[in-house]
C-alpha cells in the first residue's frame, strides 16, 4: 500500500469541495468499479464491497459510501486500519457507527489507533500466529474457478451450468425429456444448429413417395431431384418468352429440342441479312432478278434498278442480292413454315434455352425411373404440377438420408424424444437440453468436494487475518502509530484523510470547511433531501453501495417443497428476497444460504463472511450448493433435515412490552431553560408515542425540540459546538434522516435556547 503524500490540489478533491459548498458538479460522476476478487481488510465480517471502499480510499480520490447501519461499523474499522497501515494521517468526525468501529478495533488489538485509547503494551511481545498464504491463495482460486464454472456463461455453451440446470427443469416440466448422449457435451453452437436442422427436416418429411426405391439408387438421383424443379420452372418462363418473341409455343421439351436448330439457322441468317429479309416475298425477288436489262433511259430499266437496289439493302454489306440469297432465305422460310408456321423470327432466349434444355432432359430421364407418373418428355403445360411432384420426391429423398444420418450419428434417441406435434422451437430446445444434460453429467474436474475445500479455506482465512492483525499491531505499536484524531474540533487540523461518519446529518458547507485543510475526504452516510454533505458530494462522486447483490434463486421453491414434505417449516429470511431460507424444526432454527442467489458474491463473501455473521447472530449456517442439489436433491434435503433436527431447540421467551426508562436526572441544568424533569418528561413522552416509528418534523412540537436541545446542552456543556448539540438533540428524538426542514427546525431551537441562557446570565459562545 502506498504511503506517498496526497495532493491537496487534486482535481477530485477540489470537485468535491466545490459541490459541498453548493455549486453544481463540474464533471459527471464515474461508475463504481467492480469489487476486488479478495478481501484483505482485518474484520472477519468485511466484504468485498468494504474492500472496494478501502481500495478507492487508498488510491487517493474522494469516496462516498452509501452505508447501512449494520455494515458501517465493520467498514469504518477496516478503513481506519487500512489507512493507518498506509501511513495516512486521519481525522474522524464520529457518527452512529463510530462506537461499533471502536469496539471492532479493540477486538483486533488496534484500539489505540484512536487518539483517546491507550495501547495494550502486553501485545508487543506476542508471537506471530502461523499462516499458509500460498495454500490460501490456491484454495481461493479453486473455489472461484468452480463457482465461475457454474454461474458464468461463456464459450460455446451460451449458458452457465446453473442456467442449464434451470433449463432442464423447465423442459421436463413441459414433458420434453432430453436423452443422455455423452457426445453432446462437446457440441458447439454450429453443431447444435446442424443437429436441429437435421432433426427438423426428418420431422417434417411427411409421406415417402419413393419408399420402393433402393437407398443406393436414391442417393444416385438425389442431385437430380434437387435441381429438376427449379429447371422446370425456369424453362416454363423461357418458353413464355419464346412464344412472345416468335409466336411459337412448343408442347414438350422434345419438340423444343427439335426446333432449336431452326432457331439457330435464323440467328445465322441474321448475321448476313437484316431482319426484314426473313419476311421478304422471295418469288417477287426472283422475278426481279430474272428481268433482262433494258435501255438506261427506259422506265422499265429504272424500275428494275430500283428493285435490285432494294434487294441489296436486305444484306448487311449492301452487296448484290442474287439467286443464291433467294435460295438461302427461301429454304429457311419453307422449313420454318413446315415446322412452326408463319414467317421466321429471331429468339433472344435461344442460347439460354439450349443451355438449360440438355441438363433438364437428362434429369427428366433419370427422375422418370424412380418417381411415378413422371414422363421423359412431359407437356410444358404440366410443368408446375410436375415441379411440385418432383420437389416432394426430393424432400422424401433428403428425409430418408436425414433419417439415415440420424441413425449413423447416434441421434435416434434424441429423435424419439420429440413428442408428437412438436414444433421447430421444441426441436431446438430439446437439442439444447441434450447438450446441457451431457455437459452436466460430464465428470467435474474440481477434485475434492467443494464443501471440504471451503472448510479448509475458512480455517486458513482465519489464520491469515489473525497474522495480518498481529503484523499490523507490531507495525503500529509505540511511537510508530499515527492515531486517528476524533472529533470535528480535534487538534492538528492538517491531515491526509478526513473520514466523516453520518455525512447525511451534516451540512455541505460544514464538511467543506473541515475538508479544506485535508487532502482527501471519505463520506459515509445515506441519501436524504438533497442538502446534506452526503447528498451534495454524491453529485460529483458515485456512491459505493455496501449491500451485496442477490438475485432470485432458481432452486428456492424446490428446496422449500422438499423440506416442507419432511415436516420442516421453511420461510424466507428476507421476504421477497429469498437469497436465504430459515428452517424451523421443533423450535430450532438454522439459516440456509442458496448459492445461485449469491452468484455475484466473491469467494470470501460467500464462504467466510456470511457464515461468520450467522454464527455471530447465534444461528447455524449451511450453504446449499447448486452442484450438489442438481446432482442429488433428495440426499441434500435429507442432510438438511438431519442437521436442523440435531440443533438445540430455542427456548422461546415471553414477549415483554418495551418500557422506556426515564433519563438519569441532570444535576446541573443550564439556567434559563426551566426544570430538567420537565425537559425529560417531554422527550420521553414524544419517543414513547413513536412506538419505534420515524418522527415527522411537521408533527414535532417546537417545545419538544427545545427540551431535547436543553438536555443536549446539559449533557455536553454550554460550550459545545452547535453541530455536536444538533446531533445529540436529534438522537434524543430518534431523528435518523435529517433533511433541510429537520436541520432548520433544530437550528432555530438552538438559537432560541442560546437566547434564553444569555438572558439568564449564562456565557454562551
Amino acid at each position: 500500500m502506498s504511503t506517498a503524500p496526497l495532493d491537496p490540489a487534486g482535481a477530485g478533491h477540489q470537485d468535491v469541495l466545490t459541490v459541498l459548498r453548493g455549486a453544481p458538479s463540474p464533471v459527471p460522476p464515474v461508475p463504481v468499479p467492480a469489487a476486488p476478487a479478495s478481501v484483505s481488510l482485518l474484520p472477519e465480517a468485511a466484504t468485498s464491497r468494504h474492500q472496494l471502499v478501502a481500495d478507492l480510499a487508498l488510491a487517493g480520490g474522494p469516496v462516498v459510501v452509501d452505508r447501512t447501519e449494520d455494515e458501517a461499523p465493520v467498514l469504518l474499522a477496516g478503513l481506519l486500519a487500512a489507512l493507518a497501515a498506509a501511513g495516512r494521517s486521519v481525522r474522524l468526525v464520529p457518527g452512529a457507527a463510530s462506537e461499533g468501529a471502536r469496539a471492532e478495533l479493540a477486538r483486533l488489538g488496534l484500539g489505540h489507533l484512536l487518539a483517546d485509547v491507550p495501547e495494550d503494551a502486553s501485545r508487543r511481545g506476542a508471537d506471530l500466529p502461523p499462516a499458509d498464504p500460498n495454500r490460501w491463495l490456491t484454495l481461493l482460486r479453486d473455489l472461484d474457478a468452480r463457482h465461475r464454472a457454474w454461474f458464468s456463461a461463456g464459450g460455446e455453451a451460451g449458458a452457465s451450468r446453473s442456467e442449464q440446470v434451470a433449463g432442464l427443469a423447465a423442459l421436463r416440466a413441459e414433458h420434453l425429456h432430453p436423452p443422455l448422449l455423452p457426445a453432446a457435451a462437446t457440441w458447439s453452437a454450429d453443431e447444435r444448429a446442424r443437429v436441429v436442422d437435421l432433426l427438423d427436416r426428418a420431422r417434417t418429411a411427411g409421406e415417402d413417395p419413393l419408399r420402393g426405391v433402393p437407398g443406393d439408387r436414391l442417393d444416385a438421383v438425389a442431385a437430380d431431384l434437387d435441381g429438376l424443379p427449379d429447371r422446370l420452372e425456369r424453362l416454363a418462363g423461357l418458353v413464355q418468352r419464346l412464344a412472345a418473341e416468335t409466336g411459337w409455343r412448343p408442347r414438350t421439351p422434345g419438340e423444343l429440342a427439335s426446333g432449336l436448330p431452326l432457331l439457330a439457322r435464323v440467328e445465322d441468317a441474321l448475321r448476313t441479312y437484316v431482319p426484314a429479309a426473313l419476311s421478304t416475298d422471295l418469288d417477287q425477288a426472283a422475278a426481279v432478278l430474272a428481268r433482262q436489262p433494258r435501255s438506261l433511259l427506259s422506265a422499265e430499266e429504272r424500275e428494275r434498278r430500283r428493285e435490285l437496289k432494294r434487294l441489296a439493302a436486305l444484306r448487311h454489306d449492301g452487296s448484290s442480292f442474287g439467286p443464291a440469297d433467294v435460295e438461302t432465305l427461301g429454304s429457311l422460310q419453307r422449313d420454318w413454315a413446315a415446322a412452326i408456321g408463319g414467317a421466321p423470327a429471331p429468339a433472344a432466349s435461344r442460347a439460354e434455352l439450349a443451355e438449360l434444355l440438355e441438363p433438364l432432359r437428362r434429369s427428366l430421364s433419370v427422375v422418370a425411373d424412380v418417381v411415378p407418373d413422371v414422363a421423359v418428355d412431359p407437356e410444358l403445360d404440366r410443368f408446375a404440377d410436375l415441379a411440385d411432384r418432383v420437389r416432394r420426391a426430393g424432400r422424401a429423398a433428403r428425409a430418408r438420408q436425414d433419417r439415415a444420418a440420424v441413425e449413423a450419428e447416434g441421434l435416434a434417441d434424441l429423435a424419439a424424444a420429440l413428442p408428437a406435434g412438436s414444433s421447430a422451437t421444441d426441436v431446438a430446445r430439446l437439442v439444447d437440453g441434450t447438450h446441457w444434460r451431457a455437459a452436466l453429467e460430464a465428470s467435474d474436474p474440481g477434485g475434492a468436494p467443494v464443501a471440504r475445500v471451503a472448510e479448509e479455506f475458512r480455517r486458513l482465512d482465519e489464520q491469515r487475518r489473525a497474522r495480518s492483525a498481529r503484523e499490523l499491531q507490531l507495525a503500529l505499536s509505540g511511537a510508530r502509530a499515527r492515531p486517528v484524531q476524533v472529533g470535528a474540533d480535534a487538534q492538528g487540523r492538517d491531515v491526509d484523510v478526513l473520514v466523516v461518519d453520518d455525512a447525511h446529518r451534516l451540512e455541505g458547507a460544514v464538511v467543506a470547511d473541515l475538508a479544506g485543510t485535508s487532502r482527501q475526504v471519505v463520506l459515509l452516510g445515506t441519501g436524504g433531501e438533497g442538502a446534506s454533505a452526503w447528498d451534495r458530494a454524491a453529485q460529483a462522486v458515485t456512491p459505493v453501495p455496501l449491500a451485496l447483490p442477490t438475485r432470485p434463486s432458481t432452486v428456492a421453491d424446490a428446496v422449500t417443497a422438499a423440506l416442507g414434505a419432511a415436516g420442516v417449516e421453511v420461510v424466507p429470511a428476507r421476504p421477497g428476497r429469498p437469497a436465504e431460507l430459515e428452517l424451523h424444526v421443533g423450535g430450532a432454527r438454522s439459516l440456509l444460504g442458496l448459492e445461485d442467489a449469491l452468484a455475484a458474491w466473491r469467494v470470501q463473501d460467500r464462504e467466510v463472511v456470511r457464515p461468520a455473521r450467522a454464527r455471530a447472530s447465534g444461528s447455524s449456517y449451511r450453504l446449499v450448493r447448486t452442484a450438489e442439489w442438481s446432482a442429488d436433491p433428495r440426499a441434500v434435503a435429507r442432510s438438511l433435515v438431519e442437521e436442523a433436527r440435531a440443533l438445540t431447540p430455542v427456548v422461546e421467551e415471553t414477549a415483554v412490552a418495551p418500557v422506556l426508562a426515564a433519563p438519569v436526572p441532570v444535576e446541573s441544568f443550564p439556567r434559563g431553560l426551566g426544570a430538567a424533569e420537565d425537559a425529560q418528561r417531554a422527550v420521553t413522552g414524544f419517543v414513547t408515542a413513536l412506538a419505534g416509528g420515524n418522527p415527522n418534523i411537521d408533527q414535532t412540537p417546537p417545545a419538544t425540540i427545545d427540551a431535547a436541545v436543553a438536555l443536549a446542552y446539559a449533557d455536553l456543556g454550554v460550550a459545545a459546538a452547535d453541530t455536536v448539540v444538533l446531533d445529540a438533540a436529534m438522537d434524543l428524538l430518534a431523528y435518523r434522516r435529517r433533511g433541510t426542514k429537520v436541520l432548520r427546525a433544530f437550528k432555530e431551537s438552538v438559537q432560541r435556547t442560546k437566547k434564553k441562557m444569555r438572558g439568564a446570565g449564562v456565557r454562551v459562545p
